[in-house]
């Protein structure tokens, strides 16, 4: 057991700092899930209090602070993890010309169109 706190304390000290490098705002908790909350029984790390979360999963813990938004990462990963094309329109804007396929902008009733080039 005492290795595994020993990795949890290296971890959480690894994520403050880097929560302090990356976040303007000061971390309001550490949150653990509640078994390994129970299990090390720390009420507060480096000035930090440390509370039990059920959506925290065993042997990872969760910087709390305004900044954070529990669940984003779940929410952003299924919006990349979209394996269907994104439907775009295919209308042109009333102010841009309409360019028919390889030939340029199709002429408009006061155009001509130009020569076609003849093959050698």
């Amino acid at each position: 057991m005492a290795s595994l706190e020993a990795e949890m304390l290296e971890f959480i000290r690894r994520g403050l700092d880097h929560h302090a490098k990356s976040c303007p705002l000061a971390p309001r908790a550490i949150l653990l899930n509640p078994g390994n909350f129970e299990l090390f029984g720390w009420d507060e790390l480096w000035g930090v209090p440390v509370l039990p979360d059920d959506r925290v999963a065993p042997k990872r813990f969760r910087i709390d602070c305004d900044g954070s938004a529990f669940g984003i990462e779940a929410e952003v990963s299924d919006a990349i993890a979209v394996k269907e094309p994104a439907l775009v329109p295919a209308v042109p804007r009333r102010d841009e010309p309409t360019v028919a396929r390889g030939r340029g902008p199709v002429p408009s009733a006061g155009d001509h169109p130009l020569p076609r080039h003849r093959r050698a």
